[in-house]
């Protein structure tokens, strides 16, 4: 009768130790370490494409430093199929651009908070780009203002 309850004992607690794990790994899915942004755990990956080259802006507003990912999609590939082809960190209230080669890309950009990276709650591509733009992209923390934005050209 003891030994029974000592094994009952043991598998409770086995089995609580077993939920705490599982939910401290689901609660820090949006979360990475300093030293590593993980865009890939990111529920929200806008994506835009064209058949040609395209160039991009970036622009943050005051305050926190981001990294925005620009990523294609390989089921062969690491990072759950998603594989970074290229990445522009931001310092509050900065810019950047670049060149992006003809294709489809999920774009995330992840805002560094402490010792972690987290994901935005918010991430909305406009209807209608401005003139000229093939896509608008606005990142936000939890909703607007836009903190970051990204605007897609076609490169002439």
């Amino acid at each position: 009768m003891a030994e029974r309850r000592d094994l009952q004992t043991i598998v409770s607690k086995l089995t609580r130790l077993f939920v705490t794990i599982a939910l401290s790994i689901a609660c820090a899915a949006p979360l990475a370490s300093a030293g590593e942004a993980r865009p890939w755990l990111c529920r929200d990956k806008p994506v835009f494409s064209y058949n040609s080259g395209m160039r991009y802006t970036l622009t943050s507003s005051r305050g926190r430093a981001w990294k925005v990912f620009f990523m294609a999609f390989d089921p062969a590939g690491g990072h759950d199929g998603f594989e970074i082809v290229r990445s522009a960190a931001l310092a509050g209230g900065s810019s950047a651009s670049g060149f992006l080669e003809g294709g489809r890309y999920f774009a995330v950009a992840m805002y560094h908070q402490g010792s972690n990276w987290i994901c935005p709650g918010y991430a909305q591509d406009q209807e209608h780009p401005p003139a000229g733009q093939l896509n608008n992209i606005c990142y936000g923390e939890d909703g607007p203002p836009c903190l970051v934005s990204l605007a897609v050209l076609a490169a002439h």
